[in-house]
C-alpha cells in the first residue's frame, strides 16, 4: 500500500501551484493518496502549512438534505462527500455555508466572507460559487475524476444556461447555529432527461490541461489537479461555442 507523508503532500500541492495566502477549495478522494501520515489530520495540517496563516482552506460538505426530505442542521448535518470533508467540518474554528443542498466549510481568515450565503441559488448568479470565482479561489482535486467531482463545473453550466439542465426549487426546514428552526429553499440546476445525455468533461478538460489551463500531476497512477479561477472563462468560452462541450448524447 502506498504511503504518503505530510511532506509528500506539501511538495505535491506546492508543485501544482498552491502557495501562501491562497484561498483553496479542496475536492479529495483520500484512497488516491494511500495511507496518509496522521490521516485526514495530516492532510489538513500539510495544506495549512502551504497556505500559511493568511490562507483559507475550504471543502465541500454537501448533504443534499432537502432532496432527501431531511432537516438541514448547519451544526451537525454530516458531509456526504468524503472523510476529509467531514473531518474539516468538525474542526474547531470551522465556518459553514448555510445551503441545505451544497454547503461548504472553511478554516481561515476569509472563510466567513467567502462562504456567506446570499440567495437560495446553489449555482450561478448570487451563489457561493459566484463569490468563490469573484475572489480568485483555487480548486484542488486530489485523485478526483473529472466526471465525479468538481461541482464548480455545474456553476459554470448555470452561467452558460445550458439546455441540458434546468432550475428546480427544493423546500424544507433548517436549524441555525442557535438551534432555531426555520423554513428555507434551495434552487438546484438539475439535469433534464430529454434529450438523454451523459456527463463527459474529459474531452474539454484534457484539452485545457494540454494548454496549461489545468495543472496536473500523476503520482502512483492517480491524477491530482489544480484549477485556478481562470478556468471559468475557458469553460464558458467552450460552452458558448458548443453546449455539449462537457456532455455526450446517450
Amino acid at each position: 500500500m502506498k504511503r504518503t507523508s505530510r511532506q509528500d503532500i506539501v511538495e505535491l500541492v506546492t508543485g501544482l501551484g498552491v502557495g501562501p495566502g491562497d484561498r483553496l477549495m479542496v475536492h479529495s478522494f483520500l484512497p488516491s493518496l494511500g495511507i496518509v501520515e496522521d490521516g485526514p489530520g495530516g492532510l489538513e495540517s500539510a495544506l495549512r502549512e502551504v497556505l500559511g496563516p493568511e490562507g483559507t482552506l475550504m471543502v465541500p460538505t454537501f448533504t443534499y438534505s432537502f432532496r432527501r426530505d431531511e432537516v438541514f442542521d448547519i451544526r451537525s448535518s454530516k458531509s456526504t462527500v468524503g472523510a476529509f470533508t467531514e473531518y474539516v467540518r468538525t474542526r474547531p474554528g470551522t465556518v459553514r455555508s448555510a445551503c441545505p443542498l451544497f454547503s461548504m466549510a472553511g478554516i481561515g481568515p476569509d472563510a466567513q466572507r467567502l462562504l456567506q450565503r446570499h440567495s437560495p441559488a446553489c449555482f450561478g448568479v448570487g451563489s457561493v460559487f459566484e463569490t468563490l470565482f469573484d475572489n480568485d479561489v483555487k480548486f484542488l482535486g486530489l485523485g478526483v475524476d473529472y466526471d465525479q467531482g468538481y461541482t464548480f463545473f455545474m456553476h459554470l453550466e448555470k452561467l452558460a444556461n445550458i439546455s441540458l439542465r434546468e432550475d428546480h426549487n427544493y423546500y424544507g426546514d433548517c436549524l441555525d447555529l442557535d438551534g432555531n428552526e426555520f423554513a428555507d429553499e434551495a434552487m438546484h440546476f438539475v439535469r433534464v432527461d430529454d434529450p438523454p445525455w451523459s456527463r463527459n468533461r474529459h474531452r474539454l478538460c484534457e484539452a485545457l490541461a494540454a494548454r496549461g489551463v489545468i495543472h496536473e500531476t500523476v503520482v502512483g497512477g492517480c491524477a491530482h489537479r489544480l484549477f485556478e479561477a481562470t478556468i471559468g472563462d475557458a469553460v464558458l468560452d467552450a460552452l458558448a461555442k458548443d453546449p455539449w462541450a462537457m456532455a455526450d448524447p446517450a
